[in-house]
């Protein structure tokens, strides 16, 4: 019955990782035709969650494919907002977008028989109560609507974002009782449902392996769910052009797609189509059309018991390390440019991360293991800086976030589940961490990296770094002309970054300038 389904392959996004191009609110309307007719994507994301995205925005987008390319939204294009998360943001806000939503659809009817949305995603989400919370809210809505303009439309699907290690190995269980959650409102059953995995937000609170791995276990297992099931499920995988935010490049496309077996849909972010060299990403696009939707990885009962402690323990190593140094990332990255309208950092209206909840993985770990894990994680929220811009704050330092603990973790994994589970990791369960890793040695620069991060903190790096040079035979060293910049940056000056300071603006030009610099020669923000 579900076999013939087919799901967008490439979806457009707002996500402010390049760093060469600002984009405005009002240029994201032409951003939007551009995905479509210049790079070949068939689904664009109009992006509310912490960002100031106007409300008329999806209207504008979809009269605008209308107007300029005489295609049809929702049947030849798609569009697909992320409404803000009522729990982290606001619920007036998301009931907002999805009022903007009906305005899209009402307009779209004079035009064509097409609902022109369908589908909306739901950011940070851990439990599938949200999910059934936040349909609702759109079946409300859609009466309204009908109410109000005699106007009738299928309440838009809620789309599940799932971006936290605990919620990815849970993934499985959120999902399905989500999907029978909403058909029970909605009365009907679904053919088809969408899910979106999220690597950038895993690594951001786990670490960069971790994070994969969870990614990993989170696809194999839908695919598990799907097969016991009569809804398809695709799977939506969101990532950026570095590695700790998934190495979406067309340099890596085929490290890429061999890792991640099993998506459907891949996220276009900023990046790679503003950043990397021309063409790079209307190629990435084409690569990406021949590649997806092929079979996931599979895991035995004793792989994925393995898988999750592995987990735990790259975790336990990432979140000792972070916390020391929350300060100093917190620092550099006020320094990085605003590459798209965002809310502020915290507050009613603004937008942080909390902590990981790590009870739903530590009662599958073994006991050594959990006991580490559990005493690993903060007391409190760190309130670090999104994950774009963190990941470009430890780059623009020397040291990028890859390596934090990962060394000293797969050590801990020989040491405590053996030579073969280690092996396996390394050569089953991320069988493409080598080229991460020559990636990310080629702006490694121990010595710059010292002038920010503490002793104690570097001599840990410091095994890190030996234990993967030995390992993956990396002989590589930084580039030259980004070491260059490195040496530019002011570390005192940095450091002692508050808003009570008035910096001398030359001082501020040349540090801002310096972070553009090497973000060109990574070919990305964060």
């Amino acid at each position: 019955m579900t076999s013939n389904i087919k799901f967008p392959n490439v979806m457009c996004t707002q996500h402010p990782d390049s760093v060469s191009k600002y984009i405005s609110t009002q240029e994201e309307i032409i951003e939007a035709i551009e995905a479509i007719t210049k790079y070949d994507c068939d689904e664009y994301m109009p992006d509310y969650e912490g960002k100031t995205t106007p409300y008329h925005q999806n209207v504008q987008i979809v009269s605008k494919i209308i107007e300029e390319t005489g295609l049809i939204p929702g049947k030849d294009v798609f569009i697909t907002p992320r409404a803000p998360s009522a729990a982290h943001e606001n619920r007036f806000r998301q009931l907002m977008v999805m009022m903007s939503v009906a305005e899209a659809n009402y307009n779209a009817y004079e035009y064509s028989d097409f609902q022109a949305i369908s589908e909306l995603v739901h950011p940070m989400t851990s439990t599938f109560e949200e999910i059934v919370e936040a349909q609702q809210h759109m079946i409300d809505v859609s009466k309204l609507a009908k109410k109000e303009f005699n106007f009738e439309m299928e309440p838009p699907r809620i789309i599940p974002l799932i971006e936290d290690v605990p919620g990815l190995l849970n993934a499985k269980n959120i999902i399905s009782n989500t999907i029978l959650g909403c058909q029970n409102q909605l009365n009907d059953t679904f053919e088809r449902y969408r899910i979106f995995i999220g690597k950038s937000d895993s690594a951001l609170t786990f670490g960069h392996v971790a994070s994969t791995l969870s990614c990993k276990y989170a696809i194999s297992s839908l695919h598990e769910l799907e097969a016991g099931i009569d809804t398809k499920i695709g799977i939506i995988f969101g990532g950026g052009a570095l590695p700790f935010r998934g190495h979406v490049t067309l340099k890596n496309a085929d490290s890429f797609f061999e890792e991640y077996r099993g998506i459907d849909t891949i996220t276009l972010q900023s990046g790679i189509r503003y950043d990397h060299k021309k063409g790079d990403a209307e190629n990435f696009v084409k690569h990406a059309k021949n590649k997806l939707s092929r079979s996931p990885d599979e895991f035995s009962d004793d792989e994925k018991e393995e898988l999750i402690n592995i987990i735990a323990i790259f975790g336990a190593r990432y979140n000792r390390a972070i916390q020391s140094i929350s300060p100093v990332v917190n620092s550099i990255s006020d320094f990085l440019p605003q590459q798209r309208d965002r809310l502020t950092r915290g507050g009613k209206t603004g937008y942080s991360r909390d902590a990981p909840d790590v009870t739903q993985i530590s009662g599958f770990c073994r006991s050594d293991i959990k006991q580490e894990l559990e005493s690993s994680m903060p007391v409190r929220n760190l309130n670090l800086p999104r994950a774009i811009k963190f990941t470009g704050a430890f780059y623009s330092i020397g040291l990028p976030p890859e390596i934090i603990g990962t060394g000293c973790a797969i050590a801990d994994v020989r040491d405590k589940m053996g030579e073969n589970v280690c092996e396996r990791l390394l050569t089953k369960y991320f069988p493409t961490l080598q080229s991460d890793f020559k990636f990310a040695f080629d702006y490694l620069n121990m010595s710059a990296a010292s002038k920010f991060l503490s002793k104690d903190f570097m001599n840990c790096v410091s095994q890190d770094v030996d234990i993967l040079r030995e390992i993956f035979d990396l002989d590589n060293e930084c580039d030259p002309s980004y070491e260059i910049l490195l040496e530019m940056v002011p570390a005192g000056v940095l450091l002692a970054n508050s808003s009570s300071i008035d910096m001398d603006k030359d001082l501020l030009q040349l540090i801002q300038s310096t972070f553009f610099k090497m973000g060109k020669i990574r070919k990305s923000l964060g």
